[in-house]
């Protein structure tokens, strides 16, 4: 058995996959001895097939975390990579997190396998977002609708960020992005990090650390992953944004937004006058 989980959503398919390993604990190993997570790259399909031919001592059945699995199959791996999958398509269940849905000729190949599950996951916005937004609050029993709107303006497209803020609100946190302005606040984080000059045009004189200082901390982290190639679940939108941000420039942002927050939290430093932290 064959599942992908699909689309520039990393954050969402990442879940997904998670979600998969942990339904097949509960119901076929709860020790998990018989889960193995594979290393991306051009021996991943032979190690797939390596697997999937062998017996487990622990279960009858066998999971395996494989992402990247159809993005790096060569072609001439294909033919004994959808063999070995469907000798025993009930005892073998292979989950692979892929940036984008297989292009129509490698569909064409992967139909072949008796049981292929497809799961995909594009960017939502707005209502879409929302009602996600509300499927993800009610697992974590976060039901009060104002929050939840105001959330889903903020972070409306990235489902990592939301998530981040639902879990600091199920614990009885406050989330800081329930008072921030999304347009302003994460424009700036984004122009900022980009060195774009039309971050100087966002630093009016009303412009506030206070609802600035989250997004270019959290912009800045990102930023800084990318360059320096951990950037395995960072949305792949995010990584596209950030491809062009030196590491040495990714630095040195982060460490004037640090700066900037500390300066903010300890009083140092008014809201406004934190902002001057910004080269």
């Amino acid at each position: 058995m064959l599942i992908l989980c699909c689309g520039p959503d990393t954050f969402r398919a990442v879940a997904r996959a998670q979600e998969l390993e942990k339904a097949f604990c509960q119901k076929h190993d709860a020790s998990g001895s018989s889960v193995e997570h594979l290393e991306s790259g051009k021996n991943l399909a032979d190690e797939v097939i390596e697997r999937s031919m062998s017996v487990s001592l622990f279960s009858p059945m066998r999971f395996i975390r494989a992402d990247g699995l159809a993005e790096g199959c060569s072609k001439t791996k294909w033919k004994a990579l959808i063999h070995s999958l469907t000798r025993d398509s009930e005892r073998v269940i292979v989950v692979s997190v892929e940036s984008q849905k297989p292009d129509a000729s490698t569909m064409k190949s992967l139909n072949e396998i008796p049981k292929l599950v497809i799961n995909e996951f594009p960017i939502l916005h707005q209502a879409e977002f929302r009602t996600w937004l509300g499927e993800a609050a009610h697992a974590l029993g976060v039901v009060d609708l104002n929050i939840l709107d105001r959330l889903a303006r903020a972070c409306d497209g990235d489902a990592w960020l939301a998530s981040m803020e639902l879990l600091k609100i199920a614990a009885g946190g406050e989330s800081v992005l329930e008072h921030i302005s999304a347009s302003d606040s994460f424009g700036l984080a984004d122009a900022y990090v980009r060195g774009d000059r039309s971050r100087f045009a966002l630093l009016g004189d009303d412009a506030s650390s206070e609802g600035a200082s989250y997004p270019l901390l959290q912009q800045s982290l990102l930023a800084v992953r990318v360059a320096s190639g951990d950037s395995d679940s960072v949305p792949s939108y995010m990584q596209s944004k950030f491809r062009t941000v030196s590491e040495d420039q990714a630095k040195k942002i982060l460490s004037a937004t640090i700066l900037l927050s500390y300066a903010q939290r300890s009083g140092l430093a008014s809201d406004h006058e934190a902002l001057s932290i910004i080269p």
